[in-house]
C-alpha cells in the first residue's frame, strides 16, 4: 500500500481561494477574531457561538429552538465544544476521542446533547472544494468516528449517545453527524458553511428531547412532534461543485415524536432517534449503529 501524506503534508498541499476572497461579512468577521495569531480560545470560542447563535447552520439549532426554547447560555450548556488547532492535529485522534468520551459521560446526566469538533487552521478555512480538501475531510472524519474508518462520501454515519432515565436505566439515542467548512460559502452546499476551516457537529434530537422531561423542563408549545433531518457526514460536493447534485444530500426529514410515550420497533427507520435502545452501564462509550447510504 503507498504510504499516506501526513497531516501537515496534507494541510501544505490544500488547494487555496484566491488570495483576498471573503466568505461574507459574517464569517469574515468571525475569522478576524477566530484565525488571528494571538488569539486566546475563550476569543474564539466567543466568536464561533455567537455566528453558530445568529446562523444556525444544522437543523439541530432551528430543532432546540422549536422544541425548548431555551436561552442561548443555557443552549451552550447543552453543547460540549472540542478545538483542534494547528499544533493538535497531528495528535488528532487522541486528543478527540478523550473529547468525545468525556462528552458521552456528560450525556448520560443529561447534561449536553451535542458536540462540535472543530479543526480551525488557515489552511483549512481558505481551502476552496477540491478533492484533495474531500480527503482530508475524510481523514478529520476518522479522527472521530474511528470505528467507522475509512469514510464514504453520501453515507449517512449516527453516533450513540446515552442516557439515563429517571428509574435508573440507561438508553441510547441515535445522534446525527454532519461535516461543517468554510469553502461551502457561496455553493450548493452553502448550508454547511462555518468559520475558521471544519467541524463534524454531531447532535441527538431524541436525547435532548428526553432530558428535559428529566431535568423537569417545560418544552415549547406544539413540540410533542418536530422535524429533524439526517444528514450524510461528508457530501460529495466538498470534492467540487458538482453542478449536477442537489443542493443538500440527505435521508430525509423524521417526524420526532420525541416527547410521547410511543415506542419504535427495531425495523422503524425512527428507531433509536426518538425512543432510545436499552442497554447495560457498560455500554454507554459504544455506538452500534451501521452505516446506511442515503436515500
Amino acid at each position: 500500500m503507498p504510504a499516506q501524506p501526513s497531516i501537515a503534508e496534507a494541510l501544505a498541499a490544500l488547494p487555496q481561494v484566491t488570495r483576498g476572497a471573503g466568505f461574507g461579512a459574517d464569517i469574515d468577521a468571525a475569522h478576524e477574531v477566530m484565525l488571528a495569531p494571538d488569539a486566546r480560545q475563550e476569543h474564539r470560542e466567543a466568536a464561533l457561538l455567537a455566528w453558530l447563535e445568529q446562523a444556525r447552520p444544522c437543523s439541530y439549532g432551528r430543532f432546540v429552538a422549536r422544541v425548548g426554547h431555551l436561552s442561548s447560555t443555557r443552549r451552550r450548556k447543552g453543547l460540549d465544544l472540542c478545538w483542534i488547532l494547528e499544533a493538535d492535529l497531528a495528535r488528532g485522534h487522541e486528543h478527540v476521542a478523550a473529547a468525545r468520551a468525556a462528552w458521552k459521560r456528560r450525556a448520560v446526566k443529561g447534561e449536553s446533547s451535542a458536540f462540535l469538533i472543530v479543526f480551525s487552521d488557515r489552511r483549512l478555512a481558505f481551502a476552496r472544494p477540491s478533492r484533495q480538501l474531500g480527503e482530508i475531510c475524510r481523514t478529520l472524519a476518522g479522527t472521530y468516528l474511528s470505528e467507522c474508518a475509512p469514510f464514504d462520501y453520501g453515507t449517512v454515519y449516527a453516533e450513540a449517545l446515552p442516557l439515563r432515565r429517571a428509574d435508573g436505566s440507561v438508553s441510547l439515542f441515535k445522534a446525527g453527524t454532519r461535516l461543517l467548512y468554510t469553502g461551502a460559502h457561496g455553493g450548493r452546499w452553502h448550508e454547511r458553511r462555518i468559520p475558521g476551516g471544519v467541524a463534524i457537529s454531531v447532535n441527538s434530537p431524541g436525547h435532548y428531547a428526553h432530558s428535559l422531561g428529566i431535568r423537569g423542563i417545560t418544552p415549547g408549545p406544539g413540540a410533542a412532534s418536530a422535524p429533524y433531518r439526517v444528514d450524510v457526514l461528508v457530501p460529495h460536493g466538498i470534492v467540487g461543485d458538482d453542478a449536477g447534485h442537489p443542493r443538500e444530500e440527505s435521508s430525509g426529514a423524521l417526524r420526532l415524536d420525541c416527547l410521547t410515550p410511543r415506542e419504535f420497533s427495531v425495523s422503524d427507520p425512527e428507531h433509536g432517534w426518538s425512543s432510545g435502545l436499552p442497554i447495560g452501564d457498560d455500554a454507554v462509550l459504544t455506538n452500534p449503529w451501521e452505516p446506511v447510504g442515503a436515500v
